[in-house]
């Protein structure tokens, strides 16, 4: 308890040292909250809740399992919670998963499988920033890295379903869309629905922009090491990835090497969106620890892969 109580003293002597850098790094956090992730994330996470309310969860699935059953071994709510999780964007896969498994839609099995890899970084975002910065960085053919960022996890889920050997997967509950879900919860009205769903994801947002703002002032502790600027911008993105990709991309890097560190830095997600996602995976007991092993070996196996086609010069 002792040892606990000095390392908070020594986090707010630090923290005090620079109170205008802290300040700066917190602000930059809660911008980037306010400016990009509320306008971009919000509607998506509507749509989400009222689709999960209404039961349209299960007829986009059922739509799914038309075209991906015989690839994913999922159920059809399953197959709906992929679709969000890789086309809506993080946190959207945990939100989803976590929302499905409360209502009873799926097994914890098989979302603790789904969780593994279709909590990912957002198309919309990668398009906008991600796809210029490789081009100013003259990688034009940039499908090779869309695979890298959605097709490798892709890849990864299809795997987890097919093969017994991985621990929870879902090939025990091919029957999931069996599950009664919550047969005793009232049929809201659109209004209802709409108020609760506003407040559900307001909520939500509010604790996201906490962890992006507490992240972000953190980056306080990399200006009393000793590490280069360099060194040092590529550390915050492990951080926080929405900063820490313009961070890395103002290095002195060499343009290959630059974007190997932006891609692996996306694909892990950095702590603040550990963090986003344990808030979501809180109410429905999924292990934060089992999400956080699948994504560490999906980010190295991302690392290799960009490896080979960045080719950077360590």
């Amino acid at each position: 308890m002792l040892l606990k109580t000095m390392i908070y003293l020594l986090l707010i002597i630090i923290i005090l040292s620079n109170p205008d850098a802290t300040f700066r790094y917190a602000y930059e956090g809660l911008y980037q909250w306010a400016a990009k992730m509320v306008p971009t994330l919000f509607p998506f996470m509507m749509i989400s809740s009222i689709m999960v309310y209404s039961g349209a969860d299960l007829e986009l699935g059922h739509m799914l399992t038309r075209i991906l059953r015989k690839i994913y071994k999922y159920s059809s709510y399953g197959l709906y919670a992929i679709f969000m999780g890789f086309f809506c964007g993080f946190p959207m896969g945990a939100k989803v998963v976590s929302d499905l498994l409360e209502k009873n839609k799926l097994s914890k099995p098989e979302a603790n499988t789904l969780l593994a890899f279709c909590n990912n970084i957002g198309p919309a975002y990668f398009m906008g920033i991600i796809i210029p910065i490789l081009h100013e960085c003259g990688y034009h053919n940039t499908m090779l890295f869309v695979f890298g960022m959605y097709g490798i996890p892709a890849v990864y889920g299809m795997l987890l379903g097919y093969f017994p050997f991985f621990k929870n997967s879902p090939m025990k509950n091919e029957h999931s869309d069996n599950i009664n879900p919550c047969p005793d919860a009232p049929t809201l009205s659109l209004a209802s629905t709409l108020k609760k769903s506003c407040i559900d994801n307001t909520q939500a947002l509010i604790v996201l922009g906490g962890y992006i703002t507490f992240t972000n002032a953190f980056r306080i502790f990399l200006d009393f090491m000793p590490l280069s600027g360099n060194h040092r911008n590529i550390l915050s993105s492990f951080l926080e990835i929405i900063g820490g990709v313009q961070a890395i991309y103002t290095t002195t890097l060499l343009p290959s090497q630059k974007i190997f560190w932006i891609m692996t830095a996306l694909c892990f997600g950095g702590v603040s969106c550990i963090m986003q996602t344990s808030s979501f995976l809180e109410k429905s007991g999924l292990s934060i620890g089992h999400y956080l092993k699948h994504k560490v070996i999906i980010t190295m196996i991302s690392a290799a892969y960009y490896f080979l086609i960045t080719k950077p010069a360590f």
